[in-house]
């Protein structure tokens, strides 16, 4: 289909020919596309139970989570309400807020006041602009406090698969054990579908520039 089949081809037979190799190829490309974008979620969801079955019983040594999309502060406090014994870490605090403004922002009432109390094991990363600063403050976290085993990282689930591809790259051992888990979105609305089409491109290009080109970059973007 896509060679050439006739030894003597005319224009039209040629035409045909190309446009008929250009619509499959298409609909091929357009197929691959549509199950990449379909699998983001599907992908966090398995990170999510993953998680979910290593701290059935035990609590993570700390927690991280990356800002950027409504819920996440929420939920990471959600889970620092069940497991106080977890140190927090939340990257990419805007200059004006201090743990007690996100509690006040972020936290419902019960959960603000459930872990009001552990202010002196959350630590806050003011510098962190993109994902690639979230997960090179976040590395840095982790490499200055060496006894941490097991590390919950906390985002949006569209989010998870380019966090994790990040993370591989940057993280120079196996320690700590990584787990992921993540705030669904409903994609319901027209923006939450664009936020997953938005993320389908950007861990392409991070895929392209981190594992083809090998470049170490922080790249400007959410």
């Amino acid at each position: 289909m896509f060679g050439r089949k006739y030894v003597f081809e005319t224009k039209s037979t040629r035409l045909r020919r190309l446009l008929l190799s250009g619509l499959v190829f298409s609909c091929i490309s357009i197929a691959v596309l549509g199950t990449f974008i379909i699998y983001i979620p599907i992908y966090a969801k398995m990170q999510k139970g993953r998680a979910a079955g290593a701290f059935f019983q035990k609590s993570p040594d700390a927690i991280a989570v990356f800002t950027g999309d409504k819920g996440r502060i929420a939920y990471a406090l959600e889970l620092l309400k069940k497991n106080p014994s977890s140190r927090l870490f939340i990257s990419g605090v805007h200059a004006a807020n201090s743990f007690q403004t996100l509690l006040e922002k972020q936290a419902p009432p019960a959960t603000g006041e459930a872990v009001q109390n552990v202010g002196m094991q959350v630590d806050l990363d003011y510098k962190s602009r993109n994902t690639f600063e979230n997960v090179r403050e976040t590395v840095k976290f982790l490499n200055h406090n060496t006894e941490f085993r097991k590390v919950l990282i906390i985002s949006s689930d569209y989010h998870i698969m380019r966090i994790k591809l990040i993370m591989s790259h940057y993280m120079v051992s196996d320690k700590p054990e990584l787990y992921f888990d993540s705030v669904n979105t409903p994609y319901s609305s027209w923006g939450d579908v664009k936020k997953l089409l938005k993320e389908a491109v950007k861990i392409t290009r991070t895929f392209f520039l981190l594992k083809v080109m090998r470049e170490n970059v922080v790249i400007d973007e959410d």
